[in-house]
């Protein structure tokens, strides 16, 4: 038997497509990034053949798809572990009314931790030391933050207009020298 012809492909990402890879490798096991767009790119040409044959492709619960009468299940193993949590230091709080998650075991959402390693200048090493936090779960909460920065600052601005609405002081009051 002959080994069939590979052929390398090179491929620009940004540095947050870069940062979501290295996280998904290290997430679901994969042996490296070529494996895990290996995968990718396999699942890819699956949803393109479906959508070229004419067939649309859907998300629905466990419940409702026991009710249909015919489906194709798309099967990807590497991420069957995952049961669809992408995370596993941050948690959602619907309750709190964020949909900024919550740094698991601590009453902190996302945002207040990078805005405070940015106010104080920390590196995420530095900030796990300061918080008592795992290295692991400050760099899951800025991969979080790298992806989703838009809706962390959204919800931090519209926070900091219901409390200056309500007259707290976020800003001390200057101090003379």
């Amino acid at each position: 038997m002959t080994a069939a012809k590979k052929v390398r492909v090179q491929v620009d990402l940004s540095e947050t497509e870069a940062k979501l890879l290295a996280h998904l490798t290290e997430r679901l096991s994969v042996r490296s990034r070529a494996d895990l767009l290996q995968q990718a790119y396999g699942t890819f040409l699956w949803v393109l053949n479906e959508r070229l044959s004419g067939q649309r492709i859907v998300s629905i619960d466990d419940e409702n798809v026991q009710k249909l009468d015919k489906y194709k299940e798309l099967s990807v193993p590497a991420a069957e572990p995952l049961l669809f949590e992408h995370y596993d230091y941050l948690r959602q709080r619907p309750e709190s009314g964020y949909k900024q998650p919550y740094l698991t075991g601590r009453n902190v959402r996302v945002g207040q931790l990078i805005y405070k390693m940015r106010a104080n200048g920390l590196t995420d090493a530095e900030a796990a030391v300061d918080m008592d936090l795992p290295l692991a779960q400050v760099r899951e909460a800025q991969l979080y933050y790298s992806i989703n920065g838009e809706l962390v600052d959204r919800e931090n601005d519209e926070e900091r207009q219901r409390l200056a609405a309500a007259g707290v002081q976020l800003e001390p009051a200057h101090i003379p020298g």
